[in-house]
């Protein structure tokens, strides 16, 4: 059997669409690293190009999206990984007009810093963003301060990747984004501009990421996802700001996953939460306070608010943790236990 045939149909009795996209994706690369094969991935100005790497070493494809996760994915999908009931997953991939005009706004995968600014200035503003499952990937909409709909994006990878695009497609929110990047360093332009690859893999129930230049290891690091990952690994190999080094490790700190790690990414865990949530009917309010910050409401009634340093997704996980969980998830009450009081 082919390396691509037995991942195929070891996915076929492995995947969950209640993890959304992004958690689909951690799924296979934990099957393809443990067949002997990784993902490689190098920041372009539309995003990231990733390659997928059989045990042999040989490159079975190679795709380009916003950033490197929905590029890895559509790496896989391009080189048949999936089985054929999940080509569904083709839908969260981001379309050329909106990789070009992300380009346009700062480009090379990065997309959390506009997503903050704009964020930022939305609800400055008066206006506010909200983010929902949608299909196997998100919805975020942003809205302003009449409460008219000014910009979204539906079925995309992951919310970050969502916001980024809704900014991108909002021309003066775009304008005032770009600007207040212009004299801002890209890291992802920098390591483009030294080729530097991203080399990926599941181990040990978590992604590491080594940086590559020129045959040379640069650093290795670990996450709890493969933007996580990498971004720590940019971090103790020299690429982030002092800012960003302190933020990151701030957030990792006080993270409470860590502590009841179960296995799964964090964009698998994040994206039953958020399912749950859009499910029965809460609001859940994007903004952004040092990181991205999700709030969910029931009837404009707070329940409670959850931080992710890079994502939403890591957000629902940690708004679990932070508050008092049965109001988030709304099990239904067993007549056994109606019974007993």
């Amino acid at each position: 059997m082919s390396f691509i045939d037995s991942i195929r149909e070891r996915l076929g009795k492995a995947l969950r669409r209640s993890e959304g996209a992004c958690g689909m994706y951690h799924t296979a690369l934990a099957l393809i690293c443990e067949a002997g094969g990784h993902l490689e991935a190098i920041e372009i100005p539309k995003g990231a190009k990733a390659r997928l790497i059989d045990h042999r070493g040989e490159v079975l494809s190679e795709a380009v999206d916003i950033t490197w996760p929905p590029a890895c994915l559509k790496a896989m999908l391009d080189a048949g990984i999936f089985p054929r009931e999940y080509d569904d997953l083709r839908e969260v991939l981001t379309a050329n007009d909106d990789l070009k005009r992300v380009r346009d706004v700062f480009g090379y995968g990065r997309i959390v810093r506009p997503v903050a600014i704009a964020l930022a200035k939305l609800t400055t503003s008066g206006g506010r963003a909200e983010v929902y499952r949608d299909g196997l990937g998100v919805k975020v909409i942003f809205y302003g301060p009449n409460g008219d709909v000014i910009s979204s994006a539906r079925s995309v990878f992951c919310p970050a990747c969502a916001a980024m695009i809704a900014l991108a497609r909002e021309p003066r929110l775009s304008a005032e984004v770009k600007k207040a990047l212009s004299n801002e360093r890209n890291t992802g332009r920098i390591k483009a501009e030294r080729g530097i690859v991203n080399k990926i893999y599941w181990r040990n129930f978590r992604v590491e990421v080594k940086l590559i230049e020129k045959d040379k290891k640069l650093g290795s690091n670990y996450g709890c996802c493969t933007a996580y990952a990498i971004v720590r690994t940019e971090a103790v190999c020299g690429f982030a700001s002092p800012k960003g080094v302190k933020l990151i490790k701030a957030y990792c700190d006080q993270c409470p996953v860590k502590h009841i790690w179960l296995g799964k990414s964090m964009g698998a865990m994040g994206n039953v939460i958020l399912k749950r949530m859009t499910d029965i009917g809460l609001k859940v309010e994007l903004s952004y306070d040092n990181f991205l910050k999700i709030t969910a409401k029931d009837n404009e009634k707070s329940l409670g608010y959850g931080f992710g340093s890079l994502c939403a997704l890591s957000a629902s996980m940690n708004l679990l943790l932070r508050t008092e969980g049965i109001k988030i998830v709304k099990p239904q009450e067993a007549a056994t236990l109606k019974s007993l009081s």
